[in-house]
């Protein structure tokens, strides 16, 4: 066994001798941020790497658009589409007359600036009692809702303003733009209260399963005409306007056939 161990510990006597430390750094040293950062040394690639990957991602293909998408392209760059890619200063700038082209009865009215509200607000503020909102609706031309809208978006901004809340008054005014706030080409006016239509309540009839319920039973529930006798007198209506309409054009056509008419002259020499 003695000879044996000689050797060995020379050969641990040859090794550099290791300064152990202290007992906080060494703490320190194994902390999940440092394991983290030594796994990220390993883990990152050289420059020259980097370098490479780099170029591969900016030599990579470009995205592929639709056939819409490079269409629609085409339509603003070159087509009739560009007078669309800039707002018209004070106007709309839509496909059609309404925004909605599919929807052309919707034709929405446009929309006050934020300097005609403001002047709504101080006439109402100077003095209420005199001011009322179906006075202010009939010198502005407009409908009673639309100035008890205004008057309350108004309170709502003074609020804020005392809160400190900034206001996107640029946004406002650009929006304004864009929707033709104030056109001095229409007159603005609106009706001082919307009529809406009246519409009956539903009426409701229990019925048993057997018995045979008809459109003239219903018609008769409801104090209305059944439909089939609707149509003949719609069709009957038709007709009696067609007749009426041909009468008009024969008797117009036979007058322009006697006015057409030439009268002829013979010429007679008396003399001899």
């Amino acid at each position: 066994m003695l000879p044996t161990a000689r050797p060995l510990f020379k050969v641990s006597a040859l090794l550099p001798q290791r300064t152990l430390a202290p007992a906080s750094q060494r703490f320190l040293s194994c902390t999940t941020q440092r394991w983290n950062e030594d796994n990220q040394q390993q883990q990152q690639p050289p420059a020259d790497q980097q370098g490479q990957e780099t170029s591969e991602e900016e030599q990579a293909e470009p995205i592929k658009l639709s056939r819409r998408r490079r269409r629609f392209h085409e339509w603003v760059k070159d087509g009739s589409g560009a007078r669309f890619v800039r707002p018209s200063q004070g106007t709309t700038n839509y496909l059609s007359s309404s925004p909605f082209p599919n929807n052309p009865l919707f034709q929405p009215r446009p929309p006050l600036s934020d300097q005609r509200r403001q002047e709504i607000y101080d006439t109402y503020a100077s003095d209420p009692q005199e001011w009322s909102i179906r006075k202010l609706a009939t010198k502005y031309n407009i409908s009673m809702r639309r100035v008890e809208a205004i008057l309350k978006l108004k309170e709502a901004e003074k609020e804020l303003e005392m809160k400190g809340v900034a206001l996107q008054s640029k946004f406002s005014k650009g929006m304004e733009k864009l929707m033709g706030a104030d056109q001095t080409v229409q007159i603005l006016q609106e009706p001082l209260v919307d009529l809406f239509p009246k519409v009956k309540k539903p009426t409701f009839k229990l019925v048993e399963e057997h018995e045979t319920f008809t459109e003239k039973d219903a018609a008769k529930e409801l104090n209305r005409q059944p439909m089939h006798q609707l149509e003949e007198k719609v069709i009957a209506m038709e007709e009696a306007k067609f007749a009426k309409s041909r009468i008009v054009s024969e008797a117009t056509t036979s007058t322009a056939n006697n006015s057409s008419k030439q009268k002829r002259f013979v010429i007679v020499d008396t003399s001899r």
